[in-house]
C-alpha cells in the first residue's frame, strides 16, 4: 500500500512538473504550449448574443484555443458589458489594456480620430465586392493600423456588417424626392444629420436605438435604416411596412486589440492572434452576405415590401450626396477619401 501511495505521488510530482516547464522529454512541446505563458483575453463587443459580431467572436475563439492546444482561453463579452454599455468607454478600457480585443463599427473611434469617419461616408462602396476589396487590402489595413497606434491599439482587421437600408411606414421609396419631409431616425453622428437634411430634405432625428421600436409605433418618425438583420431581430416588420435596398452605407465591424495586451503575448502567440483573427473575419464576410439574402427572403414572406433600387436609382441618391464628400474632406482628410476611393473602385 505504501509502495503505491509513492508512485502515485511521484506521477503527480511528474505531472506537474511538465506542466509548469511547459515542456516534454526530448525538448518537445507539452500539449497545450504556445511558446508563452498561458493566457486568457476578454473579448468584448457591440452586439447581442448569437448577432453576428458574436458569431465571429466565437469562430475566433474557437480557432486561437484549438491553435494554442487551449494555452490561449478567449472570453467573450456582449452588447459592450465590460465598459457598461458605454461605446467610447470601451475603446477607452482597450487603449488601456483593460479589455484585450473590442469588436466595434470603427467610426466609434472617430470621438478619437475622425478620420473613421470614412468608413460611413455614403455610396463608398456601391456594390459587396468594393467593400470586400476594402477589407482585403494591405494598402487600407495599413492605413488604419497607424491611426490604432496613435490610441494604443493594434487593427487585427474588419468584416461586412451588412447595408444600411431604410424602412418606413409610408410608402416605396425610389428618388431622393420620395425623402423630402420624412421624419427619419438616425445615429447621433453629425454625418448623418447633415446628409439626410442637406442631401434628401428630410427630417432627421437623433435617438437611442432603445427608442426606435416605441417611436416607429407610435409614429413619432416615420423610418429608420440599419442593416436587415437589425430590422429582423428588432421586429420592426410590426410597424414598418417598407424597406428600400440602397445599400447607401454598407456598416462594418472592425477588431481593435490593446497594444499592451499584444506586448505581454509571445511572438508565437501574436502570430496565431493575427492568423485566426483573419480567418474569423474572413468567416463573417461569408456569413453576412449569405445570411441577409434569407432575411430578405423571410421579410417578404412576412409582408414586408422591398424595393430594390436599380444601378440608375441608387446613382440619384449618390449624385446629391456629392457634396458631402467636399464638405468632409477638411474633417477626414482628402488623402483618406481618395486612398479608400481608389481602392474601392480598383
Amino acid at each position: 500500500m505504501f509502495k503505491k501511495l509513492i508512485a502515485l505521488v511521484l506521477a503527480a510530482s511528474m505531472t506537474l512538473s511538465l506542466a509548469a516547464c511547459g515542456s516534454a522529454p526530448g525538448g518537445e512541446k507539452a500539449p497545450g504550449a504556445s511558446g508563452g505563458k498561458a493566457v486568457s483575453l476578454n473579448f468584448s463587443h457591440t452586439q447581442a448574443p448569437n448577432s453576428v459580431s458574436d458569431m465571429a467572436a466565437k469562430k475566433f475563439k474557437e480557432l486561437i484555443e484549438e491553435k494554442s492546444g487551449g494555452s490561449i482561453k478567449v472570453n467573450i463579452v456582449t452588447n459592450c458589458g465590460l465598459s457598461g454599455g458605454d461605446l467610447t468607454k470601451a475603446l477607452e478600457m482597450t487603449t488601456a489594456g483593460d479589455i484585450d480585443i473590442h469588436a466595434c463599427a470603427p467610426t466609434n473611434a472617430a470621438n478619437f480620430d475622425a478620420r473613421f469617419y470614412i468608413f460611413w461616408m455614403p455610396f463608398l462602396f456601391p456594390t459587396i465586392d468594393s467593400l470586400l476589396k476594402v477589407c482585403d487590402s494591405e494598402e487600407i489595413y495599413k492605413e488604419v493600423d497607424s491611426w490604432c497606434a496613435e490610441m494604443d491599439m493594434k487593427m487585427l482587421g474588419f468584416h461586412n456588417a451588412g447595408a444600411r437600408q431604410l424602412s418606413n411606414s409610408k410608402k416605396e421609396i425610389r428618388t431622393p424626392e420620395d425623402l423630402k419631409g420624412m421624419n427619419v431616425r438616425v445615429p447621433g453622428a453629425q454625418l448623418f444629420i447633415d446628409c439626410y437634411r442637406d442631401s434628401f430634405g428630410a427630417n432627421p432625428t437623433a435617438m437611442d436605438f432603445s427608442e426606435v421600436y416605441t417611436a416607429l409605433q407610435q409614429k413619432t418618425i416615420d423610418g429608420q435604416e440599419n442593416p436587415v438583420s437589425v430590422f429582423d431581430s428588432s421586429k420592426f416588420n410590426e410597424v414598418q411596412q417598407y424597406i428600400t435596398q440602397w445599400d447607401y452605407v454598407r456598416d462594418t465591424t472592425a477588431w481593435f486589440m490593446s497594444n499592451k495586451t499584444m506586448q505581454k503575448l509571445s511572438a508565437e502567440q501574436q502570430t496565431m492572434v493575427t492568423e485566426c483573427s483573419k480567418e474569423a473575419l474572413s468567416w463573417a464576410n461569408t456569413y453576412v452576405t449569405d445570411n441577409e439574402t434569407e432575411i430578405v427572403k423571410k421579410l417578404e414572406g412576412e409582408g414586408v415590401i422591398i424595393t430594390k433600387l436599380t444601378a440608375d436609382e441608387q446613382k440619384a441618391f449618390s449624385d446629391v450626396c456629392a457634396p458631402l464628400y467636399e464638405k468632409y474632406a477638411d474633417i477626414i482628410g482628402k488623402d483618406v477619401i481618395d486612398l479608400f476611393q481608389k481602392v474601392a473602385n480598383g
